[in-house]
Formats: structure tokens, C-alpha cells, sequence
């Protein structure tokens, strides 16, 4: 989508320092003419090296680390509203500095955030915030088609934000600056909570392959296999290379959050849960949530065991953008296999253990209902205040049951319903609701019954913290498209 981009004149400074220039995001050479000007001025004065290389979006930054690691840019790297990966830069030897804006909708903030997290410990590299400023906001003048598709309302004035970059790179070049620290402090508070929701979700973005509780190779997860049997023809093979011995277990949202939630013991029973990301379609081997303890006798102090099954479906959906650079990095949804009520409260020894205990229509709904609060307390006050002011509200409607069809439950293939309504009352004159399908089996015989019988099911289809954090800082402000969308 952000494909073409320009390679703008080369400028000699009063110091003899060039200053090269790469725009990109369909921009012409006319949108950078404010941004040249000022940067100009940054290189009067006494600098070392010979070439300052300066890149707009994903397209201009590649082109000037493409440079940079053929041995040019010797002053340094400055790359503005582009999140490049830690694989991408590991040929770069000089200095980089990285200006975001934290309403910039081409690049959201957190694919920024994840750049920081992969960077850190790594000397040379500075992320800094430009508050206020949009991913235009680098430029001047009319957008461009793609931009316009996806870019937020910046909050700043062309002058405002031009006057702040340089200001910005005034500092980088003379190796800091009371500006230049606090747009890295800054760009530090505001990633903090996108990086505590994508480790709650257990996000891969975060540079870590997910584990196969099937083959284990992280020691940490401590996950027992159930049933451990496979269709024909046998269990597949193991995955190769090995893992790594840090991938991710699972979800520590699912585990830590929603079984306790979903399971509603009262004290002093427990749980003691432990989640695997496996694919719900994988049979070799089957892959089902199960409790592999009871208590001794009713209200008495025990720990009950437990293992939960989660599929993070990764994709954009359709009231995101779908540009690998726009599009969310958390979750569609996490397709979670959960015991059902009545099968963990017999376990526990629990009185009331009957079917009826799977009946609610919120259980899947309060979960969710706990992402979107546990983002909203957790988001960054300034992040959090525009949102309640100009941000398109998140609500949580009851569970819909997902019938049985030809080919088995539909609960695999239907997804978590993201759905935009009208609402005079939101900033926005919509909102989005979020709702779960449900899928319950009662726990026959109480669960002593043969493997191939999968009974004492309560599976959900469980919104993302990470989603919804995302949703409050960038997504949530984008002006609706539609009034009415059914995903």
C-alpha cells in the first residue's frame, strides 16, 4: 500500500555535513520542503562525519538503513513514524534515533512500542515521542490516498511539529539534550502498557516464538498433556529445529484471568492453571483443557490443577486496517478451551454442581468485559483522557450459543463478533460491541467417561487486553467509515 517512495535532494550545511533526505508513504518531494528547512538548521554548527540520513515512513526508512549499512550516513540515522525490526537494523553501526507520533494511524504507536522492547540493551538506538504528531505530521500539506485511508487528526500544527523534530534531532546530533530526554522518557511511559498487554496475551510480536506443548522445550511451562492420543495416523512430528527453550508457554491472561474468572470457586479452593497455544483443528495429538485433581471434601483448603487450551487468531479484522505496517499487532481474538463450571466445581467438591452453573450468557462477555477495564486502568492518563474525550467506546453484549452444524461445532470457525452501531451518545456517534460465541458439554458422569468423549466444555471466544489497548491508544480513533459493519 506504502510502496513508492522519493529520494529527495541532498543539502550541504555550513558545517559540510550532507544532509540526505527519503520520503515516502506515496508523498511527492513538495511535502518535505518545511521538514527540509528546518532540519537544515540542525546541521550549523561544528558536526563530525560527512552524511546525516533522514527517512519518512516504512518506505524512506528502509531506504536510508539500506544506505546506512553500506557504510554511509556516518552521522547518523533518523527515521520518523517507521518501527523498523531489530533484524532490519542489525547491519547499521552509526547512531539512530527514531521520532514517533503518538497519533500516528500509518504506523500505530505500538508497532513503535515493540521496536523499543526489541531494542532495548542495545547502545546507539534512542525512541523518542513527538506528542500530538500523526504520521502527516512529518510532512506538509495534502495527504496522500493511503495516508488519508488510515492517519489519525494531529493534535500539533505543521510548524509545531516540524519545530519539535528539529528540536529533537538538535539534541541527537550533540549527543543529548533536555528535549531529546524527555521524548525518550515519554516514548518509554507510553509503551509500558502496550508492552504489559501483548505480554498478558502472550503475543509472538514481542520476539518470541510460541511453544508446542506437544514437543515441550521451555522447562518453565510445567504443561501435562491431555488426552495425549491422536487420530490416525498418529501424532505429528516434532517441530524442527527444536523450539527455543524461551518460547512463549501460553497465555497469561487465559491462565491467570479468565479460568479463575470463568470458574467462580469459592475460597479456599483455587485453581492453579496453566495455557498452551495449540490450533483447535489439530487432532495428532487432540489438545483438551482438563483439571487432573480433586479436593478431599467440601470447604476445606485445596489446590485444583488445571490446563486450558488457546489459538491467538492473528489477523487485522475488518474495522482495521489491513496494511501489514497499519494493522493491529495483538489478536483477533484467542479462541479458548475452558472446563466448564460444573465440571470444576464437582472436582472441588463444590456444592451446586449441576449443568445449569454453564447456562450464563456471561461468562464469556465478563471476561471480556475485564480485558477492556484492565486496559482502560492500565493505559497511560494522557492516552486514556483522549480516549474518553474523542475515542470510539468498546461494549460488551451477552454470549451467543454456537449451534452444532454438519461438520461438527461451528464455535472453530465462528469468530468473535466486532460489530459498529450507531450511538448519539459516544464521541464518535457509534460504538463497537463484542461478542462471544459459547459452547458448552455438560460433564457427563462427571467426567468418567472414555478420552474420545470430550465432556465438562465451556470454550469462549476471548477478547485480547492487548486489543483493547490498542483499540483506546490509536484504534478507537479512527473516524468510522460506516455506520453500521458486521465482521
Amino acid at each position: 500500500m506504502f510502496r513508492s517512495f522519493v529520494i529527495l535532494s541532498v543539502l550541504q550545511s555550513t558545517a559540510a555535513v550532507q544532509l540526505s533526505l527519503v520520503g515516502g508513504a506515496g508523498l511527492n518531494e513538495a511535502a518535505y520542503v518545511k521538514l527540509r528547512a528546518a532540519l537544515k538548521q540542525t546541521l550549523e554548527g561544528s558536526l563530525e562525519g560527512t552524511e546525516l540520513c533522514v527517512g519518512h515512513s516504512s518506505e524512506g526508512a528502509e531506504a536510508i538503513l539500506q544506505s546506512a549499512s553500506q557504510g554511509n550516513c556516518d552521522v547518523g540515522v533518523i527515521a520518523l513514524g517507521a518501527a523498523p525490526s531489530p533484524e532490519r537494523l542489525d547491519g547499521v553501526r552509526t547512531r539512530m534515533l527514531f521520532i514517533a507520533g503518538d497519533l500516528d494511524g500509518v504506523v500505530p504507536f505500538s508497532h513503535f512500542a515493540v521496536a523499543t522492547y526489541r531494542s532495548l540493551g542495545v547502545e546507539g538506538r534512542h525512541f523518542a515521542v513527538l506528542r500530538g504528531a500523526s504520521h502527516m505530521s512529518f510532512a506538509s500539506g495534502q495527504p496522500s490516498e493511503a495516508v488519508a485511508a488510515v492517519d489519525l487528526q494531529p493534535e500539533l500544527s505543521e510548524d509545531a511539529a516540524h519545530a519539535g523534530i528539529a528540536e529533537l534531532v538538535h539534541d541527537f546530533l550533540r549527543l543529548g539534550g533536555a528535549s531529546l530526554a524527555a521524548a525518550e522518557l515519554r516514548a518509554t511511559e507510553l509503551a509500558g502498557p502496550v508492552l504489559d498487554a501483548l505480554h498478558l496475551e502472550g503475543s509472538t510480536a514481542l520476539g518470541k516464538p510460541a511453544c508446542n506443548s506437544d514437543f515441550p522445550t521451555n522447562p518453565t511451562c510445567q504443561y501435562p498433556k491431555f488426552p495425549d492420543h491422536s487420530m490416525p495416523f498418529g501424532p505429528a512430528p516434532a517441530p524442527s529445529p527444536p523450539l527455543p527453550s524461551d518460547c512463549i508457554c501460553g497465555s497469561p491472561w487465559v491462565a491467570n484471568t479468565a479460568t479463575p474468572m470463568a470458574y467462580g470457586l469459592s475460597s479456599p479452593v483455587t485453581i492453579n492453571s496453566k495455557d498452551a497455544f495449540q490450533e483447535m483443528k489439530d487432532t495428532h495429538p487432540f489438545h483438551l483443557p482438563h483439571i487432573f485433581n480433586e479436593c478431599d471434601k467440601p470447604e476445606s483448603p485445596c489446590v485444583l490443577n488445571g490446563t486450558t487450551v488457546t489459538e491467538p487468531v492473528l489477523k487485522p479484522g475488518a474495522l482495521w486496517p489491513a496494511t501489514a505496517k497499519s494493522k493491529p499487532l495483538s489478536a483477533y481474538e484467542l479462541k479458548s478451551k475452558l472446563k466448564s463450571k460444573q465440571a470444576v466445581w464437582q472436582q472441588a467438591k463444590q456444592p451446586g454442581a449441576i449443568p445449569g452453573l454453564d447456562k450464563s450468557m456471561q461468562t464469556c462477555s465478563s471476561i471480556n468485559a475485564a480485558a477492556l477495564d484492565w486496559a482502560l486502568k492500565h493505559a497511560d492518563a494522557e492516552v486514556l483522557e483522549r480516549f474518553k474525550k474523542s475515542g470510539e467506546p468498546l461494549v460488551m453484549v451477552d454470549d451467543i450459543v454456537a449451534p452444532v452444524g454438519m461438520h461438527g461445532p461451528t464455535w472453530i470457525a465462528n469468530e468473535l463478533n466486532y460489530t459498529r452501531e450507531a450511538n448519539s451518545t459516544s464521541p464518535t456517534g457509534t460504538h463497537v460491541t463484542v461478542q462471544s460465541w459459547t459452547f458448552v458439554v455438560a460433564n457427563t458422569n462427571e467426567g468418567h467417561v472414555p478420552w474420545f468423549f470430550p465432556v465438562g466444555m465451556h470454550y469462549c471466544k476471548l477478547m485480547s487486553p492487548a486489543r483493547a489497548m490498542e483499540w483506546i491508544y490509536t484504534d478507537s480513533l479512527r473516524k468510522p467509515a460506516v455506520t453500521t459493519v458486521m465482521v
